[in-house]
Order: structure tokens, then C-alpha cells, then sequence
């Protein structure tokens, strides 16, 4: 878990995950994108989980309010809930099925969202509910292939 490989993987899938988040869509398919950069996040948490930890996934979180032009702290604090989770599970997780895990996964983004639009409207911010299912659907149906590639990178090296 600690091989050259391991480091250069980890910034490469980083960058591809901003990447894929930062793609313009149009308006009929923005809602159907994964949230790459927290699935990344969170794969990374599960199966790395001895260096990334919580201010791996804050600082993952200040970089989507960098990148995004949201104000700074909202999404450091979301990352920081969010991989707080998984972390503390990691030991069982890497002991579930992929089945369940995607089962996680597919809970970990309704929290995401729902606690991002709570906090988006404490702070004044247009939010709407409406797509909340749809963008942990996909993102749980995008699971399954960074799962395995992430197990791959981990258990590789």
C-alpha cells in the first residue's frame, strides 16, 4: 500500500475525478453526474485508510469550495462528515461485498446531499430536493468500477 505506484496513482485519480467533475454539461444531464470528487474521497478513506483519513477528506472538501466558488468551509465541512463515516467503518468495510458496499455508497451520497442542501439553505443559497435521488443513484451505479480500481491500486503494490 505504500509502493511507488500507490502516490502516482493517487494524484492521477484525483486529477481525473476533477476533472470529471469540472466537464460541462448541459442542462438536462448536470444533474445525472456522479460527484466524482467525493467518491474518490471516500474510495480513497475505505481502502487507504491508515494515511487518508479525515483531513485527507477536509482537505479534499476545501478544494471542491476552491474549485466550485462555494464559500470556503461548507463542502471542508461535508468532506470532513462524510469521510469521517467511512473511516470509522473502514475495518468492516473492506470485509463487505461490493453489493454492500454500493448499499453504503448509495447511503453516504443521500446523507451528502441532504446535509449540503441544509447547510446551502441555513446560508441563505438556492437549493432544491428534486434531483437528491438521482445523484446518488448514479453515483452509486459509478461505484462499482472506482471500487475495484481502487482495490487494484491498494492491493497491487
Amino acid at each position: 500500500m505504500t509502493g511507488p505506484g500507490v502516490g502516482i496513482t493517487f494524484v492521477a485519480t484525483l486529477l481525473v475525478a476533477l476533472i470529471l467533475q469540472l466537464i460541462p454539461l448541459s442542462e438536462n444531464f448536470i444533474h445525472w453526474r456522479p460527484d466524482f470528487l467525493l467518491l474518490i474521497t471516500v474510495g480513497w478513506v475505505i481502502f487507504n485508510s491508515e494515511s487518508r483519513g479525515i483531513a485527507f477528506a477536509a482537505l479534499m472538501g476545501l478544494l471542491n469550495d476552491f474549485v466550485f466558488g462555494t464559500p470556503i468551509g461548507v463542502h471542508l465541512l461535508l468532506f470532513s462528515l462524510v469521510g469521517a463515516i467511512p473511516l470509522l467503518l473502514s475495518g468492516w468495510l473492506m470485509y463487505f461485498t461490493l453489493i454492500h458496499r454500493c448499499g453504503f455508497i448509495f447511503c453516504l451520497m443521500m446523507f451528502y446531499q441532504l446535509m449540503s442542501n441544509i447547510l446551502f439553505s441555513l446560508l441563505g443559497l438556492p437549493v432544491t430536493y428534486d434531483y437528491i435521488l438521482l445523484v446518488a443513484l448514479t453515483s452509486t451505479l459509478m461505484w462499482p468500477l472506482l471500487d475495484r480500481m481502487l482495490y487494484a491500486i491498494n492491493y497491487k503494490y
